[in-house]
């Protein structure tokens, strides 16, 4: 079913004191006979139908690092998680992981921000000697495929780029072997 209201809990906990029985306050309420069971117990032994706080780890982070987290986030959305952490510990002392920032983003709506990747860039010359490079490659290949099973003459040869190739669609000239 889901986790029941507070208004639902004090309505089960009244009904019962009126003397109704938990099968009654069940099919009222829509509420299942072992959850009433369970949170008159509960009722029983604390006062209360108030979740009781739970055990667990303990947050790095108070509320005013989530805030900061956030407002350093906001200021630089380029700043990776690995920096933010190193501002955090500067400018508030607190010492958390990069991981720890992530989450904290996260719960907080923001995406994961990752900073600038080294890239090696060639050089304009040299990216455009390689791309001429490739472009060369797979004209010489073009060139000089022959899967039509035709013989090729030197009639046939185009020269590029100062080089003899094969051209790609021989002469009528030539015969099939």
């Amino acid at each position: 079913m889901g986790k029941v209201s507070i208004e639902t809990r004090l309505q089960v906990v009244s009904l019962s004191q009126q003397g109704l029985s938990q099968a009654k306050i069940a099919r009222q309420t829509g509420v299942s006979k072992s959850a009433i069971q369970a949170l008159l117990q509960k009722h029983r032994k604390t006062g209360t139908v108030e979740d009781q706080k739970r055990s667990g780890r303990p947050r790095k982070l108070s509320g005013a690092d989530e805030r900061h987290i956030k407002l350093i986030c906001l200021q630089n959305k380029k700043m990776s998680s690995s920096d933010i952490t190193s501002e955090l510990a500067v400018t508030s002392g607190t010492l958390v992981d990069p991981s720890t920032v992530r989450r904290s983003l996260a719960r907080n709506g923001l995406s994961r921000r990752r900073g600038e990747r080294s890239k090696t860039r060639l050089s304009d010359e040299n990216s455009k000697e390689e791309n001429h490079k490739k472009n060369s490659d797979e004209q010489e290949k073009e060139l000089s495929a022959d899967d039509s099973g035709t013989e090729i003459t030197d009639s046939d040869k185009v020269t590029v780029d100062g080089i003899k190739k094969e051209s790609l669609y021989p002469s009528s000239s030539s015969e099939e072997a």
